[in-house]
């Protein structure tokens, strides 16, 4: 697989702002993030994945870059697609958190959000 359009986002913020403004429009975008071993840590891959998921995108394939970065390939989620118990988890602490965008909160599993508004009700 080829590496498509890319982005090299320096922060958490700036990775959320992009999903804000085109998450209706690309159908994937090849984040640029720097090898721990590289000593830039702008944007770590938890903190990425999380965004991703606040607006209903997942992530997928790596690619290497060069020898301080990979690209990891985002994309929104298919309906119905399966979804890992680490995301699952990682979704309902986003709600708790309030961070959920619409989109986001569109793509999750029914059961996620059954099991939040149980605890906000609760």
């Amino acid at each position: 697989m080829l590496i498509g359009e890319t982005l090299e986002a320096g922060s958490r913020l700036e990775f959320r702002e992009w999903l804000a403004q085109y998450h209706h429009e690309k159908p994937e975008i090849w984040l640029l993030i720097y090898k721990k071993s590289s000593g830039k840590q702008a944007l770590t891959l938890g903190d990425a994945v999380e965004e991703a998921l606040c607006y209903g995108w997942i992530d997928s394939y790596e690619k290497p870059v060069d020898s301080e970065r990979y690209a990891l390939r985002f994309s929104p989620r298919r309906p119905g697609s399966r979804w890992s118990d680490r995301n699952r988890s990682t979704a309902l602490k986003l709600l708790r958190e309030g961070k959920m965008a619409p989109a986001g909160m569109e793509a999750l599993p029914a059961e996620i959000i059954e099991q939040w508004r149980g605890e906000e009700q609760g």
